[in-house]
């Protein structure tokens, strides 16, 4: 059985790349059909994986609203932003590696080990005693929830035929979404009625559960999994030490030092230094190197080298459609995590609600993300909508939502109109990273389906960890320097170590800082009106009319 290409034949051979990957990628026969996993065991396993993902997403949003109950307790408020970054770093810049890791030793194997990372150093994070120990117990969480991550998205391309493949990318991505929305909700309850430790402990008996149902219901190798490929071939004579040599260990440190640099620079422009200053230049100076070595060796392997596999395969950026796809979901997951973060710390330290109100402020944004993505599965399926307009028409909504939201201040009270703004942000997202995920298998060569799936995945987070640095490398300065023009430095930094202590002023000088507050975060705003900008001429850049037909 042949299956039409996705991809309309464009003038370079990248993209007639584009297009047999497409038809080698989705196209299965009926006995093969008969091969994919049905009834109960789908059903558990599917459970078990969309638990899996829901956990490891929550941690990326759900200090936003235990941010300030952590930092009154432990100290650092101004440094409170790697409490995000510092999880988001290791939770993208590794997900390629698991998921390369994943092609040879299996994939129940590899996500198995990395939920047990996850699942430890969650209970590490549980008893950190001070700030700059549960950042690094947060760096060590998230090595392991990126290659759950990963994993969890890929194995659903493989776990059932291309037909049902838009229904489960919807599940996924909507699972992705709803933990972004309970992640904060449950930080605020629990921060609000027990301590913030619980919010890393109660990821240790769920990380359990689900690693025994792992366990049990998973197959030891599906069918079409790399794994089962080469042991029924001629190559079965190759050792575990033989296939560790294809991961690029090389390729893969060269990433996470780039954006470990540019991070870190972003954070001390925002805490302590400003941007010209020489701490915050060395950074900046020295990922540069990183940067460009990343991709001359991505280009070195790819070409030359026969025995390591590349995390980034040069061929993706010799494809417009693949090269767009990969700078929009850049682009959106910033959007995506400043929005999650941003919100419920604004209502708090701006309207003064508690952390499991500011949370529920979160609801219009975070609800329409996963309904987007549903409505642009559906748009996408029968009425035969080609996903290029899809990902058009959320550009345009999350720039709509954006500038009537930076219009849009006030401390004194909270505008209706205002979770209308948030409802469109919330669906134009849902729109692009539905659209996006569902694209990998027609525009992905089949031996880079682990790879392009990774990819995508990994630039939404990574687009939301240097976001986030940048937002706060914005806002933080601005709120210090006001701040300092009408009170003395001691009590600026304490405020910006504990926000508690707005309390303590008298209401005057109060309200003068909250505008200071609601300000610096509409300047955050305005940062994402030029990301979600720049999603309209790169949608051009991978724009075809041609539309998903799954599985035909």
């Amino acid at each position: 059985m042949t299956e039409k290409a996705l991809f309309e034949t464009d003038t370079s051979n990248s993209c007639e790349n584009d297009t047999t990957a497409s038809k080698e990628g989705t196209a299965i026969t009926e006995n093969e059909e008969d091969r994919y996993l049905t009834g109960w065991k789908l059903h558990l396993i599917t459970l078990q994986l969309l638990i899996s993902i829901f956990i490891v997403q929550m941690e990326s949003s759900i200090v936003s609203t235990s941010v300030l109950a952590i930092t009154d307790q432990l100290g650092g408020y101004s440094e409170s932003s790697w409490l995000f970054t510092a999880y988001l770093l290791t939770y993208c810049g590794l997900q390629m590696v698991w998921a390369k890791a994943s092609d040879i030793i299996g994939r129940k194997k590899t996500l198995l080990a990395s939920l047990c990372v996850f699942t430890l150093f969650s209970g590490l994070c549980g008893a950190s005693q001070s700030l700059h120990q549960l950042i690094h117990f947060r760096w060590l969480q998230g090595s392991g929830g990126c290659g759950v991550f990963a994993l969890v998205q890929l194995v659903f391309f493989e776990l059932v035929p291309p037909r049902k493949w838009p229904t489960y990318i919807s599940l996924v991505t909507g699972m992705i979404a709803l933990s972004l929305i309970a992640g904060p909700l449950l930080g605020g309850a629990i921060t609000q009625n027990a301590s913030w430790r619980w919010i890393f402990l109660l990821n240790v008996p769920v990380g359990v559960l689900t690693m025994v149902g792992i366990a049990f219901a998973f197959p030891s190798k599906l069918w079409n999994e790399p794994i089962s490929q080469v042991i029924t071939t001629a190559t079965t004579g190759r050792t575990l030490t033989q296939s560790l040599q294809r991961i690029d260990v090389i390729g893969s440190a060269l990433l996470i030092g780039a954006c470990v640099l540019f991070t870190t620079g972003a954070q001390q422009a925002a805490t302590t230094s400003k941007w010209d200053s020489p701490t915050v230049l060395a950074l900046l100076v020295c990922a540069v190197p990183f940067a460009v070595a990343f991709f001359a060796w991505q280009r070195y392997v790819t070409q030359r080298n026969r025995v390591i596999e590349p995390v980034f395969p040069w061929r993706f950026c010799q494809s417009r459609i693949r090269m767009g796809m990969i700078i929009n979901t850049y682009l959106v997951g910033t959007v995506l995590y400043v929005m999650v973060a941003q919100i419920p710390q604004q209502y708090t330290t701006v309207h003064g609600l508690s952390a499991f109100s500011a949370a529920t402020k979160l609801l219009p944004f975070g609800v329409l993300v996963p309904s987007g993505s549903a409505m642009a599965a559906a748009l996408m399926g029968k009425p035969r909508i080609p996903p290029c307009w899809i990902v058009l028409a959320g550009a345009v909504l999350q720039l709509l939502g954006l500038v009537l939201l930076s219009k849009d201040n006030g401390i004194d009270s909270i505008s209706a109109a205002r979770y209308g703004f948030h409802i469109l942000i919330g669906t134009g997202v849902g729109f692009v990273n539905a659209a996006l995920t569902l694209l990998v298998p027609y525009v992905m060569d089949k031996k880079d389906l682990a790879t392009g799936t990774s990819a995508i995945s990994q630039f939404r987070v990574l687009g939301g960890t240097i976001g986030i640095a940048i937002a706060a490398s914005i806002s933080t300065p601005y709120i210090r320097r006001n701040m300092n023009q009408f009170l003395d430095n001691s009590t600026t930094q304490g405020i910006l170590e504990r926000t508690e202590m707005l309390r303590g002023l008298d209401m005057t000088t109060q309200r003068e800082v909250r505008g200071i507050f609601e300000h610096g975060y509409n300047l955050q705003t305005l940062l994402l009106i030029g990301f979600a900008a720049a999603q309209i001429p790169i949608t051009g850049l991978m724009w075809t009319n041609q539309v998903a037909e799954p599985g035909k």
